[in-house]
């Protein structure tokens, strides 16, 4: 279903998001205090990128019993997709051909990591 924004998550959000995917539901408490120990922020800093964060569909709250509970409002896969479009898009004016040949290019790929770009190529053309 596509969706009426694009999504676009910077570095400090993400941190969120996967805190999120990996453990939700959390309070603003359980998010900040993760928060603090990862990256040192304040409290009142992951609580603006909490809001921030809301207000662009990010996220979805739910009262509990004694606090307002954050879960993320987009699956991890979506999220994934559209960064990765992106990322597409801005460096290789589109081309998933052009990333290929930068990575493969500049990096010696093991046997196995062949193995699993022949794979990915063999299902996409439906051998298997």
């Amino acid at each position: 279903m596509p969706r009426e924004k694009e999504i676009s998550i910077p570095n400090s959000e993400w941190m969120i998001m996967e805190l999120l995917w990996d453990e939700a539901p959390l309070t603003v408490t359980q998010i900040a205090r993760a928060m603090e120990e990862k990256t040192g922020w304040t409290k009142s800093t992951t609580k603006t990128l909490i809001n921030r964060m809301a207000a662009k569909g990010l996220l979805r709250l739910q009262e509990g019993e004694k606090a307002r509970e954050y879960y993320p409002a987009i699956p991890r896969s979506e999220a994934v997709l559209a960064e990765t479009e992106s990322l597409l898009a801005r460096l290789y004016n589109g081309s998933l051909g052009l990333m290929v040949h930068t990575l493969v290019d500049q990096k010696s790929l093991s046997r196995r990591e062949i193995e699993e770009l022949r794979a990915i190529l063999d299902k996409m053309e439906g051998v298997e």
